[in-house]
């Protein structure tokens, strides 16, 4: 902030923003790097091993620079496109030949196609719900942090909490900024490769624990922007253009303060935390874990929505 100007990658503020006060699209710029740099370090001595770590540096940096291209020249969503299939493909190329989460259902090169698939859509839904201050950092970063939390619980592997713990651990201090009223935002050079990240651990928990624990951890990002998008769909709306549409943006042009959004969604994903250990059990448990879950997010989003 201080070594560039004040103008650098500003974010405008217009009739669909949630911000009303002058703030740089900086975050991801400062903390996708930190992140990068603290895998190799403290991740590679918790067992990741070297190719898992390749393709993430070069599939995140791809990510940051295209990330950051757009916000400042507004790429074509081919390129974008294009450059998260490529970094995902590069991504789920290092998670190694022995990961498979459904080897029982899917044959190998088919669950690589939907991993793939599956890791575009999550970069994009990370990239459609920074739209709020801390609304990352609480919906992403809280949810990667009780997954940190599951390896001292023996419910996650310590390479998959070293890397949900490096990305919520950068998220902490982004937060120092993001608070309300932001004076930094992630921009696309942040949110394109954190939503990688996510992406990748939440994959290895569905591998070391449940692929349900893998889903509900997440689930109110994956519910908020999947429902936005099938009401737009279903309303004929360009899916491509940029709106205020998603359940917390109308809540707060209802008038909601931030805090009581971002409160709101982190105590939603600590319920999501305890359902997503119950949803890797047999029987009962997983079932009213999973409709727990579900419950809870429909809950939060209705009320989002003024329909509760």
């Amino acid at each position: 902030m201080r070594a560039l100007p004040a103008d650098f990658l500003g974010a405008a503020v217009t009739e669909r923003s949630n911000h009303t006060q002058p703030a740089q699209q900086l975050g991801g710029l400062a903390i996708v790097p930190v992140i990068i740099a603290s895998l190799w370090v403290f991740g590679s001595a918790a067992g990741l091993d070297r190719q898992f770590l390749y393709a993430t540096t070069l599939a995140s940096a791809l990510l940051w620079i295209v990330g950051f291209l757009d916000d400042r020249h507004h790429l074509p969503e081919t390129i974008r496109l294009a450059s998260q299939l490529v970094a995902s493909a590069i991504a789920v190329y290092g998670l190694g030949e022995d990961f498979q989460l459904l080897p029982e259902f899917l044959p190998f090169l088919v669950e690589r196609g939907l991993l793939i698939l599956a890791l575009v859509y999550f970069i994009n839904l990370t990239n459609f719900m920074d739209g709020l201050d801390l609304m990352v950092v609480s919906g992403l970063g809280i949810p990667l942090a009780l997954l940190a939390g599951f390896v001292i619980l023996g419910f996650a592997s310590l390479p998959t909490g070293s890397l949900a713990a490096s990305i919520a651990g950068g998220l902490a201090g982004f937060a120092l900024f993001n608070r309300p009223k932001a004076s930094v935002f992630l921009g696309d050079s942040g949110s394109l490769p954190l939503g990688l990240l996510g992406g990748l651990a939440f994959f290895r928990l569905g591998h070391d624990l449940s692929i349900w624990a893998g889903i509900i951890l997440p689930l109110f990002f994956i519910a908020d922007a999947t429902s936005t998008l099938l009401m737009r769909l279903a309303a004929g709306d360009n899916i491509f253009a940029a709106h205020s549409k998603h359940a917390y943006q109308v809540a707060k042009r209802a008038g909601w303060h931030v805090w009581s959004i971002i409160f709101g969604v982190s105590l939603l994903n600590l319920v999501l935390g305890v359902s997503a250990i119950g949803g890797a059990q047999e029987g009962a448990l997983r079932a009213a874990s999973i409709v727990a879950a579900l419950a809870a997010v429909v809950l939060v989003i209705c009320r989002f929505r003024g329909r509760l």
